[in-house]
């Protein structure tokens, strides 16, 4: 019975989701899948992701505050925290180094947002770490060298 209520339900949001039937709403997303980094996030080298992430040098900055293990004993799973300290900040990029696919997500902050993300990534092998911060249409980096003992990517 229940799953038929949720049928149902998931019908009426469609159509009310339909576009033209409920307005703009629906209609404009805050960040639509053509917005996406997918060069980015295809980059095989970190030198890569970080070129796809914008335009310009990238200057070192300890406004960037990374908390995460020294020594990652399951890379399947690491817990990374990052805060940054930079007024404006507007995106903030996680780049694995030795990766695969070494861009591991990019966060988009609005106007006032705290730019603070605590997320678990995939680390493949030890490493540097890469957080790059984009504000004001220029690009900031902090950078954190750890060890994995047992790779997530394998």
């Amino acid at each position: 019975m229940k799953r038929r209520a949720l049928l149902q339900g998931s019908s009426v949001a469609f159509v009310l989701a339909a576009p033209g039937l409920v307005g703009p709403v629906f209609a404009q997303p805050a960040l639509s899948t053509a917005d996406w980094n997918r060069a980015g996030f295809e980059a095989k080298t970190a030198a890569e992701a970080i070129r796809h992430l914008g335009s310009g040098s990238v200057v070192a900055s300890r406004d960037i505050l990374i908390e995460m293990q020294d020594v990652i004993e399951n890379g399947a799973r690491t817990r990374i925290e990052v805060t940054s300290r930079i007024p404006n900040t507007q995106a903030l990029s996680i780049v694995t180094d030795r990766n695969p696919y070494p861009l591991a997500a990019t966060f988009h902050f609005a106007n006032g947002a705290e730019p603070y993300v605590s997320t678990l990534i995939k680390v493949a092998e030890s490493g540097t770490i890469r957080v790059i911060v984009s504000a004001d249409g220029r690009l900031h980096a902090a950078t954190r060298d750890v060890k994995t003992t047992i790779g997530g990517c394998g």
